[in-house]
């Protein structure tokens, strides 16, 4: 009986293919993710273009050990040196570039909670009593609560 896999050939071009399509995916879905499996893809084209008769069966052992080995490295990478930073740090974080502005009480704050609204939406405010209308400015935020103080007039 023929096997499948008994013509199988990996060439250093297949390899090659492998590279972009990780690339591509990443791109595609960023969280580099797929980038330490286009290195390791790029290390065996490099493999095989030396030691071109390479069983696939030998390609997949060391590709699978490359993958592992680029992640591990890739991980210690990021860890060391960390997330690049954002020029905005308020990015993605609406709540926190709130802090300072002045709003309007629009449901008065008893017992240290109540509504304020900032541009057509309502957030839950917590700070001292205060009547509705009067201005406040956000001192603090959490993601869905914002701590308020008496604006000084």
């Amino acid at each position: 009986m023929h096997h499948l896999l008994s013509d199988l050939e990996f060439t250093h071009w297949t390899w090659m293919i492998a590279l972009a399509v990780f690339l591509g995916l990443e791109m595609a879905m960023p969280g580099i993710v797929f980038l330490w499996l286009a290195i390791a893809s790029g290390v065996m084209a490099a493999v095989v273009f030396i030691l071109p008769d390479m069983s696939w069966e030998w390609q997949m052992v060391w590709f699978s050990i490359l993958s592992v080995i680029s992640v591990f490295m890739g991980r210690q990478f990021i860890r060391k040196h960390g997330e690049i930073p954002s020029e905005n740090e308020n990015l993605n974080r609406r709540s926190a570039a709130l802090v300072g502005r002045t709003v309007k009480v629009a449901s008065a704050i008893q017992d240290g909670r109540g509504k304020v609204k900032v541009g057509d939406s309502l957030w839950t405010a917590l700070g001292p009593d205060a009547a509705e209308g009067t201005k406040v400015v956000i001192k603090s935020a959490t993601s869905t609560e914002l701590h308020v103080e008496p604006a000084s007039e």
